[in-house]
């Protein structure tokens, strides 16, 4: 039977990585618990959802092999509030675990290990490596701009795919809901190796994990097989489920003929276009030669008016848009400056930074 002593701070660790994989209200209830095993002298912690499944291995003096199921939101509240920092867990009768250490102990209900979903095979997939913060800059540069509509399943994640740029060799990562696009592409040499062909979406709840482990920083390995993507990194993995479904033609979103050029500061910009969409989601643009002017109005409220200073030395021109995708795209930026370009007011425009290379951002107008 399984028993084992763990420092708290690595069985905390480990815990807290399962949280929002494994579901809290299931009409399965073996998947609101996490699987405890032995492997290689080595505490393994496994929570799955069906869709993503993760794994990490943790330092453990090993006493006993075993495996079982417990609660992961209990585990978590338990271990996160005990006092000793060594702690042994214990396996007993009827698929339970005692959690002990010098003052506190605890007995937590389980269910049957054979009843855990197994993890999805991985051995088999080819990996590059790729920095973290890397990879981290591409989801917050997309992630946004995912679609929350169910209705839309094939934009409801991140479309990843390997291209070749001039002879560079580019992950490209891209995200829509049809009112705006966001593209990010950063040269990873060994990215052609990997198994994207033809590209793969993988969902929103999948990548908001994939950016909890590149938040730790150093080097991911990525692979994927034909349904799945695999995220490797030290002494854990997760396994996310690809999205079915064809991703929409993007290069087709993109405007290529976007020549009037303005140019402003991103977080002047960010500022006053919060203030003024605090009187609405339909904010006019009206664009002059050295001058923005936004204006919102609410028949209801009132409205509102603000200018600030910018590059522009077009004709005139006015234009509705959604502020918050403007605050969100330039959130995700770096640059200090923006250039926003237009066509006609009735269509797109494109936003780009000259410290943030390989990101493109697409952006409808609205009717006001």
């Amino acid at each position: 039977m399984l028993e084992v002593k763990m420092k708290k701070e690595e069985l905390l660790k480990g815990v807290s990585q399962t949280q929002s994989i494994a579901e809290k209200r299931s009409s399965m209830p073996i998947l609101s618990n996490v699987l405890l095993e032995v492997i290689d002298g080595r505490v393994a912690i496994t929570a799955t959802d069906l869709e993503i499944s993760f794994r990490g291995t943790y330092e453990a003096e090993v006493i006993g092999d075993g495996r079982l199921t417990v609660p992961a939101r209990k585990l978590y509240e338990i271990v996160r509030g005990m006092a000793d920092e060594d702690l042994v867990l214990k396996e007993t009768d009827n698929f339970g675990l005692t959690l002990s250490g010098s003052r506190s102990n605890f007995q937590l209900h389980g269910l049957s290990p054979e009843d855990f979903p197994p993890m999805p095979d991985y051995e088999e997939v080819t990996y590059v490596e790729a920095d973290a913060d890397l990879i981290l800059d591409m989801v917050e540069k997309t992630i946004y701009s995912v679609s929350v509509e169910e209705t839309r399943y094939n934009l409801a994640g991140v479309f990843m795919e390997k291209s070749d740029v001039e002879g560079r060799k580019v992950l490209r990562m891209v995200s829509t809901d049809g009112h705006r696009l966001s593209l990010i592409e950063k040269e990873i040499p060994e990215s052609g190796s990997l198994n994207l062909d033809k590209g793969v979406i993988i969902s929103r709840k999948g990548v908001t994990e994939f950016r909890k482990l590149a938040e730790e920083g150093g080097t991911l390995k990525l692979g994927f097989s034909s349904n799945s993507a695999v995220v490797r990194r030290d002494n854990t993995v997760m396994v996310m489920r690809l999205l079915e479904g064809r991703f929409p033609d993007y290069n087709l979103v993109i405007p290529k003929k976007n020549t009037k050029l303005m140019k402003v500061g991103r977080k002047d910009f960010m500022e006053m276009l919060r203030r003024v969409s605090i009187m609405g989601t339909g904010v006019v643009f009206s664009i002059s030669p050295k001058e923005l002017k936004l204006t919102a109005v609410n028949p209801e409220l009132g409205e509102a008016h603000e200018t600030m200073p910018v590059e522009y030395e077009d004709e005139q021109m006015e234009i509705g848009f959604n502020p918050r995708y403007f605050i969100e795209a330039a959130s995700a930026l770096n640059s200090d400056l923006l250039t926003i370009s237009f066509d006609q007011p009735g269509n797109p425009c494109v936003l780009t930074a000259e410290e943030d290379s390989g990101f493109i951002g697409v952006i409808m107008p609205v009717k006001i």
